[in-house]
């Protein structure tokens, strides 16, 4: 048991389905760079051909990337906001009833605000960073077709 009466569980039935996860982040990690590599090999065919169109087809896997990873990021931030409330109103944290990769030390009272107000701070910063990477990748696609250059 720890301090605050949770048990530390460590057998299977806690570290496989976080291991599945993980596994299942890395295949798909790996099935997107096999299909982003063939795309890209697409793209530098066509630019043989026809170097604007080829701009449009990198411009147009840029913005569906960076949509994808931008918004991905910026739900994430989302989400640890959203935590870094439920955990300061009720003054523990982290909150009931979140899920987390393994046994987390529960901090009532005074500390358990604090700490609740730091990550409401890095879920504010991540998704100001994520606007800003995904405003820059679609800034950058758009520069990428206005460019007339051959």
């Amino acid at each position: 048991m720890t301090a605050a009466g949770v048990p530390v569980a460590r057998g299977p039935r806690h570290w496989l389905p976080r291991l599945l996860v993980l596994a299942a982040a890395v295949i798909v990690g790996l099935l997107l760079q096999r299909v982003v590599a063939a795309r890209l090999a697409e793209i530098q065919a066509l630019s043989a051909e026809s170097v604007i169109r080829a701009r449009y087809e990198l411009a147009s896997l840029l913005r569906v990337g960076g949509t994808l990873l931008f918004g991905f990021t910026a739900l994430t931030g989302l989400a640890i906001v959203a935590s870094a409330r439920r955990a300061r109103r009720a003054l523990r944290f982290p909150p009931p009833g979140i899920w987390s990769w393994g046994a987390a030390q529960v901090v009532t009272g005074p500390r358990a605000v604090t700490l609740a107000r730091f990550s409401l701070v890095l879920g504010v910063l991540l998704v100001a960073c994520s606007a800003a990477g995904g405003g820059l990748i679609w800034y950058a696609a758009s520069a990428l077709i206005r460019c007339q250059a051959r």
